[in-house]
């Protein structure tokens, strides 16, 4: 199963097409404090929706397109791109809004549905 990105509302994929578009992976830091900044930085809730988010799993990930450019430092000819020793993911949709009720009233709510019929 190909790794995927655990930043809330990214569905980017562990996949060759990917890979070849210059997207990579990496994993949340066991050590803290790098490991709360990288979850506090995602905003990602636990299950209850009230605390920070802390995942039990060893193999939870990040994509490169959470990182700024200038995260990356360049390794030999190969022209790989490593993710430097300090470096945090700081780049984040915003949380999507709860979406609100219609302001339709109940004449206008039954002439809607009759047009939909």
């Amino acid at each position: 199963m190909p790794r995927h990105c655990s930043a809330t509302g990214c569905c980017t994929r562990d996949i060759p097409e990917t890979r070849n578009r210059g997207i990579s992976f990496h994993r949340l830091p066991k050590d803290n404090p790098r490991r709360t900044t990288w979850l506090e930085n995602c905003q990602r809730k636990d299950m209850s929706g009230q605390g920070l988010w802390d995942p039990a799993s060893k193999y939870v990930y990040f994509c490169s397109k959470h990182f700024e450019k200038n995260c990356f430092e360049l390794v030999g000819t190969s022209g790989y791109h490593r993710l430097k020793e300090g470096a945090v993911p700081t780049i984040f949709e915003p949380q999507a809004k709860p979406r609100r009720k219609s302001k339709l009233n109940s004449s206008k709510l039954a002439k809607y549905q009759q047009k939909q019929r």
